[in-house]
This record gives structure tokens, sequence and C-alpha cells, in this order.
């Protein structure tokens, strides 16, 4: 197949392109920065953004002729808690979509498998949550979720017919070089602290195993599937006291003081087990460190 990756560069992309080449498909790779020099020989680069003033018709010209195009473009700050860190990042899934979007139709391709996350369910306390749960409409979490909910009316609007569209729900990436490796420098240094119990669910996916699902959906195309991709939930208190003991340090600090705002995501990947024929393979757990002297705690 013909295959068209957007923004897969980054920490999924290095997974991603690399199993896509391996099982024999042609494809091309589109982002903008230097990342495209680490992509695999035979890989076609082109250079840009979704958000470019001309994003529109290069892309349009560019994908036509391919079999799928695979949009995983994010734009991540590197700071999180700094003002507007993640103002870019919703550009590029509520205008960049709109984009691929306008692209997918106008080249007519065939297929569109679109990442998006679970961070957009409304807390959901102990019920798992199944694609049928409705995005959150809190205003106080609107910044995370307006954007996530956008972007899929983008791709839900796609006629199936002429588009077979398949919007991936990504659980929080684990493995190296996300999220994770923050959390272990963080509980090294002692300054974790988990608000209340610690009991409300977080749904993770290792990032490879993300991959994994993209793949499937590439080669076995969905017509209007919204599907969640994500490992087994556990407890947020419990899953920092093992990774802390995977390291060898002391667990976070539970401070039932302080303000618990935090949402709790149980997330059921059923349905991606079942459509996609996917099932997560290498855990939420690091394989380095203590990990790799033998300690190992499923946390499930």
């Amino acid at each position: 197949m013909r295959v068209f990756a957007i923004g897969a560069t980054g920490v999924l992309g290095r997974e991603l392109v690399p199993r896509l080449v391996a099982r024999g498909h042609q494809v091309a790779v589109m982002s903008p920065g230097g990342r495209q020099a680490a992509l695999p020989p035979g890989v076609d680069r082109v250079r840009g953004s979704l958000l470019d003033p001309d994003a529109g018709e290069l892309l349009a010209a560019r994908v036509r002729g391919f079999d799928v195009v695979v949009n995983t473009a994010t734009a991540i700050p590197r700071d999180f808690a700094a003002k507007d860190a993640w103002a870019e990042n919703s550009r590029v899934r509520v205008e960049g979509t709109r984009v691929v979007a306008g692209a997918v139709s106008a080249a007519g391709v065939p297929a569109l498998v679109q990442l998006s996350v679970t961070m957009a369910y409304p807390d959901g306390g102990e019920r798992l949550l199944r694609e049928t749960e409705p995005l959150d409409a809190c205003a106080a979490r609107a910044a995370i979720a307006a954007p996530v909910a956008d972007l899929e009316a983008t791709v839900r609007a796609l006629p199936v017919e002429r588009v077979a569209w398949t919007v991936l729900r990504a659980a929080r990436f684990v493995g190296p070089g996300t999220v994770q490796d923050r959390q272990r420098a963080d509980l090294r240094a002692g300054t974790v602290r988990v608000a209340g119990n610690g009991r409300e669910f977080v749904s993770m996916v290792h990032v490879a195993d993300f991959a994994d699902a993209v793949v499937a959906a590439v080669e076995r195309p969905a017509r209007g599937l919204v599907l969640n991709v994500s490992d087994e939930p556990v407890r947020n208190g419990a899953y920092l006291a093992r990774l802390a003991a995977l390291d060898g340090v002391p667990g976070p600090v539970l401070s039932p003081g302080l303000r618990a705002d935090a949402v709790s995501h149980r997330v059921c990947s059923a349905a991606a087990r079942q459509a996609l024929g996917w099932r997560p393979v290498r855990g939420i757990w690091p394989s380095d460190g203590a990990a790799a002297r033998g300690i190992f705690c499923s946390g499930r």
C-alpha cells in the first residue's frame, strides 16, 4: 500500500514508520523541522506543516494516488506549564485536521487513519469508558477536550462511502521519550505529590503498542470507527509507587490536603481488540534500570 504519514517523525513516528516500511508499504512522511534525517531509507520526505498558509494545496497535490493518509501530527510543548503552552497543539488538532480532511477529499484518497486522545473523556470514576461515552463538555476542561471534539467532528463529517476513516483514541503514551521519562525523573528527585488518595484511574499505552494499532488500522481499513487504544488501566497512586520501585527510589508522597482535581479515566479497548485484532504486548512499565534487572509489577 502507498501510505502518506503526517507528523510521523516524533516519538510515535519513530515506532510507526519503520513498521510500515518493514511490512512492505511505500511510505511518504510530511513534517516540519529537521527530524526527517532519522527516517528509514526509501521513505519519501515532504517538508511542511499543517499550519503553513499553503498546506491544504500542497497536501492535496502530494497525497493524490495514495491508498491511505495517516495523521499523527501534534505540537507537544517542552514545558507543559508555560503560558499558552498547548495553543499550537490545539491549532494542529483543529485547523490541521481540517486541512487533512480537505486534502483527502480533494485528492480522492480512499482511507484515513486519524490520531485522537482519550484524555478528552470526562471524569469516569470507577466505570469503564467506552467509545460511546460523550467527550467532556465541562468548561473547566474545554482547553483539553474542545479541540479533540472538533478534530473528531471534522473526521466524522467525511462521507464513509468515499473515505474509510478510523479514529484511534490514544491513551497517554509511555515508553522512551514520553512523559514517563519526566515522571521517573521527578520521582528520583522526590518532587512528586499525589493529591487525595491517588485512587483515580489512569490509562496508558506503550508508544510501540499504539504504533501496532495504527499499522493494523492501515491494513484493515474501517468505515467510520472510533476506537480506544489503551493498555489495562491502573490506579494513579499505585502506578507511581510501582514506577518508583522499578527505579529503586522512594514512592510519591500522598497529600490528602492537596486539591484533587485529577480526572479518572478507566478506558476500555475491547472494540480495538475486536476490530483490529490488536492487543498491547509491551506493557506500561520501563524495560531499563531496575526493570531490566528483573523487577516487574503488572499493576493490573
